[in-house]
């Protein structure tokens, strides 16, 4: 029994320092694409196709996959309309998976998966 319950300490341990030592990363906003008529210029008179308006969602905890980068710091949630805007530019590429934890009060943090 001593030995049965050395081991389960040992595994919650092991667990709860592998949960703190993921690859964790700060977001502070998710925007939603909206895609624009042909033709919609920008201000300086470029054709654009989309635009990202910022959007909510609601509070919880979300398994997402990364899609495509549209610069350092701002992803797209492969399979949805959905971008993510990082504190700090990621090392993360397409089709990384993780859970994104989001406070419901404008930011939450990216939980890289291995």
């Amino acid at each position: 029994m001593k030995k049965l319950l050395m081991l389960l300490f040992a595994s919650i341990l092991f667990s709860s320092f592998a949960l703190r030592t993921q690859e964790e990363h700060d977001v502070v906003a998710i925007y939603e694409k909206i895609d624009l008529d042909y033709g919609t210029l920008d201000d300086d008179g470029e054709e654009i196709s989309f635009i990202l308006v910022k959007t909510k969602i609601d509070k919880g905890e979300y398994k997402v996959e990364i899609g495509d980068k549209l610069n350092s710091y701002v992803y797209n949630l492969r399979g949805t309309n959905l971008y993510i805007k990082f504190r700090y530019s990621p090392y993360l590429y397409k089709f990384d998976e993780g859970v994104l934890v989001w406070s419901g009060y404008g930011s939450g943090t990216f939980y890289k998966l291995d």
